[in-house]
């Protein structure tokens, strides 16, 4: 079925809402990191307080595992079955999760909770999510399409944030002291929402999804009375294909050196706040929720328009790469001006939550045609989204083994990353332009 008007944008919006959730509730820690570890080592004796930063990296590991070993069967699965289906399972899943989850219980089960969000999300969401939105839009509307979907993810990350920090906040007590009974109360009713929203949207995305979903590139194609575009499964021979292709390579690497801002920027501005610059857990995670998602829905909007004006996507991210390791060295100098520092992190959040902003909308810009959508985000998603393996368990070990140091060393490592990514997107700018010398792309 042909998804056309204002049916197509409905449909967008849907499924970028059950994106936004979806990766909101595993990330629970960008927002209230401070409160996990008091949910984690005192509501309940899950971890030891010397070794709570590391069990949240533990996992945090668990999830990034298998979320990189599920990227490219979710490949195989979105091909297989379509879209609709996935949606759906993988919303199911995520529900089902969250109201375990809010239950706060053992050491195991918080792990096979985050195994099992893994499984949600890459066997079954995030392919169907990312090539349902491909299809909305045709070759010219790619950038439109992934930063309004973004816009979308952001603004139900805003809403959830700010309703987890007001029922969070209900268990401050005179005196700025934490009553734990009610931490522990109020995370379980946030959590149980949360399960409570996957499962309506699953209901919706089966109402309004179709069971075959024909892209606007292709429909345009049977209009002008050529042939659709072959859709190549995930086989050994198209896997091959991929690998095979420059752009394959560079695009992982750039969103790796990107996602790379995301990963220690969403994860420990917050806790950086309360433990280096002094403000309370309460105003850090409202000012999380604002970075991670009030500025992040407006720059991920905003930065499609820009990749438009500057005329490649590509050199978008290298720009935007460019400015964060600027702004990151900006956050080490400025920390004993507390002040300071924090308006350099919202300057900061426009830079790295934008830039996801158009993450997928390069794929045609390195070569990578529509019918290995598929095939192509899984491989690239494999790689790129490494950072959610073993970054978290690395940042949790530099804070538990050398405290405030250790938010040193996790601003030293994004700068590196900074650096390189600069340089992948000097060189796939450069490819980029060879193709269309060569008339390989538009």
């Amino acid at each position: 079925m042909v998804i056309t008007g204002k049916k197509r944008w409905f449909v967008l919006v849907i499924v970028s809402l059950m994106a936004g959730v979806m990766v909101y509730v595993p990330f629970l820690r960008y927002s209230y990191y401070d409160q996990m570890v008091m949910l984690f080592s005192e509501y309940k004796s899950v971890a030891s307080a010397a070794n709570v930063n590391e069990f949240i990296g533990d996992f945090s590991f668990w999830f990034g595992l298998v979320c990189t070993i599920g990227y490219p069967i979710g490949g195989i699965l979105v091909d297989k079955f379509g879209e609709k289906w996935l949606l759906i399972i993988g919303s199911v899943m995520m529900g089902a999760c969250s109201f375990w989850f809010g239950l706060v219980p053992d050491k195991l089960s918080i792990i096979i909770i985050h195994v099992l969000y893994g499984v949600g999300t890459s066997f079954f969401i995030w392919n169907a999510y990312l090539k349902t939105t491909r299809k909305m839009g045709n070759a010219s509307e790619q950038g439109s399409m992934f930063s309004t979907s973004e816009f979308v993810r952001a603004i139900m990350g805003m809403l959830l944030g700010f309703l987890g920090v007001a029922l969070l906040n209900r268990a401050i007590m005179p005196g700025n002291t934490t009553d734990l009974q009610v931490l522990g109360a109020q995370w379980r009713n946030m959590l149980f929402f949360n399960g409570a929203l996957f499962l309506v949207l699953a209901v919706i995305v089966f109402f309004v999804v179709p069971n075959n979903i024909i892209g606007a590139e292709d429909a345009e194609l049977a209009a002008s009375g050529k042939a659709a575009l072959t859709q190549e499964k995930l086989t050994a021979a198209s896997v091959l294909k991929v690998l095979k292709m420059p752009g394959t390579w560079l695009l992982s690497l750039l969103i790796f050196f990107c996602f790379s801002f995301t990963s220690a920027a969403n994860g420990y501005l917050g806790s950086y706040t309360v433990n280096v610059l002094g403000i309370s857990q309460t105003q850090a995670s409202t000012f999380a929720v604002v970075r991670n998602y009030i500025i992040a829905g407006l720059a991920t909007l905003a930065i499609g328009f820009i990749a438009d004006k500057i005329g490649s996507k590509v050199k978008t991210l290298g720009y935007y790469l460019a400015i964060a390791t600027v702004l990151t060295v900006a956050v080490l100098v400025t920390k004993n001006a507390a002040f300071l520092c924090i308006g350099v992190t919202f300057v900061f959040a426009v830079v790295y939550t934008g830039m996801r902003g158009i993450y997928f909308a390069t794929l045609g810009e390195v070569g990578i045609p529509l019918s290995l959508t598929g095939v192509a985000t899984g491989v690239i998603s494999l790689i790129c989204y490494l950072p959610d393996v073993y970054f978290a368990k690395l940042a949790g070990i530099w804070l538990d083994k050398y405290g405030k140091f250790g938010y040193d060393l996790i601003w030293y490592w994004v700068i590196g990353c900074g650096i390189l990514g600069i340089l992948v997107a000097f060189i796939s700018v450069r490819y980029s332009k060879k193709l269309k010398a060569e008339g390989k792309v538009q």
